[in-house]
């Protein structure tokens, strides 16, 4: 079954393609890929197979728990009657009895019914849908297994499959724990320790046609703030090194790079720099601030991700966005409109993603509010190597 035009998948937050089969569950009414949702085993579309996600299933699991427990009761209260029936009570004490025992299953009968529905609403208020779940358990396990990745890349135009071959050939005695293709035409593999990934390194090298890299983690970004404006950006490094005392590291002018400015009260601007991790742990010793001609400055990660503003998609700018070269008309991070952003009039904020994704969306797309902007934020931030 095929997902509207405008339903994201609620992991991976793309569109359905029609390469893979797309499930919506029937309680929550969220659907996703079935290789997001880890279900590649189904030979048929989700209302055929009548599927629920995890959590609903709990619920409903749940619900049925509870409504079997209030058959029981009333059971028991139907045997109540007919034990009082032959027990001789004075009439008034009997017809009040009488008269309280469906008052007293009505009122299970409502609690039980509160109890489901506020278990079905705490599933939906904490947001713990199976598409979140399976999201959280895959940056955890990214996490761990981070430090022993490779990705192979071909130097020819040799295909994904056989390159695989070749390198399983290969690596015939290093057991390989995991291994995936990317969506540039790449192997990632998974080894079970960081000395056999070294060992294998080396041994893909000197094959020759082979490009073989760590899935090393990125480099931090930090914002020192307030600064004032200096056009010679190799100075102003420089007084950082000398002024901090980080001449010790070595090469610490080539690992140190003002990547971007940003205007800041007063005429001074934010400046943005990429360093090495070894840098940025020197700097958390020292409070996360740096000393510079005027004053001392406080520092900050820096984590915000990179964001079309053709597509509204992470991971890529407009220059390089597929849906521009197809002629796609842009969305706007402000109001979601087919419109450019900046060129947006709009006073209403409405955040593209969310609302294809059916949340809540009275927000921008780089909004702190937007879930999905978050995501992709912490992702960035458990994929930086602070060095500390």
């Amino acid at each position: 079954m095929g997902s509207p035009v405008d339903e994201l998948c609620l992991v991976c937050h793309e569109r359905d393609d029609g390469k893979v089969k797309w499930l919506k569950c029937l309680k929550c009414k969220l659907g996703g890929h079935s290789t997001c949702t880890r279900m590649t085993g189904l030979k048929s579309n989700a209302s055929e197979v009548n599927w629920v996600c995890d959590p609903c299933a709990l619920v409903i699991n749940s619900e049925v728990h509870l409504r079997e427990e209030i058959n029981v009761m009333k059971s028991d209260i139907i045997e109540i009657k007919n034990m009082l029936k032959d027990i001789r009570l004075p009439e008034n004490l009997q017809n009040s009895v009488m008269a309280a025992l469906p008052a007293l299953t009505d009122g299970v009968t409502l609690a039980v019914e509160e109890a489901v529905s506020a278990q079905s609403g705490q599933v939906e208020k904490d947001g713990m849908n199976w598409a979140e779940v399976v999201s959280r358990s895959r940056k955890r396990k990214r996490t761990q297994k981070n430090k022993n990745l490779l990705i192979i890349k071909a130097k020819g135009s040799k295909k994904a499959v056989d390159m695989k071959k070749e390198v399983e050939e290969l690596l015939s005695d290093v057991q390989i724990m995991d291994s995936k293709f990317t969506n540039k035409g790449n192997i990632v593999i998974n080894l079970e320790s960081e000395e056999k990934r070294n060992a294998a390194q080396n041994k893909l090298h000197e094959v020759g046609n082979l490009i073989v890299s760590n899935g090393k983690r990125w480099d931090p970004k930090i914002m020192v703030c307030n600064v004032a404006r200096n056009e010679d950006k190799e100075s102003l490094i420089e007084e950082i090194i000398v002024r901090n005392n980080l001449e010790s590291i070595d090469g610490v002018m080539n690992k140190m790079k003002i990547v971007s400015e940003r205007p800041a009260v007063g005429g001074t601007v934010h400046y943005v720099l990429k360093c090495d991790p070894e840098v940025r742990a020197r700097i958390h010793g020292m409070n996360d601030k740096l000393k510079l001609k005027w004053g001392v400055h406080q520092v900050y990660d820096r984590y915000f991700p990179l964001l079309c503003y053709h597509c509204l998609k992470f991971g890529h700018k407009s220059d390089s966005c597929q849906c521009k070269v197809k002629g796609h008309a842009p969305h706007c991070y402000k109001c979601a409109g087919q419109h450019e952003g900046r060129s947006c009039q709009s006073d209403v904020r409405k955040c593209f993603n969310c609302a294809a994704s059916k949340r809540q969306s009275e927000h921008s797309v780089s909004s702190l509010s937007c879930p999905i902007f978050t995501s992709e934020v912490n992702r960035i931030r458990l994929n930086t190597n602070h060095g500390f």
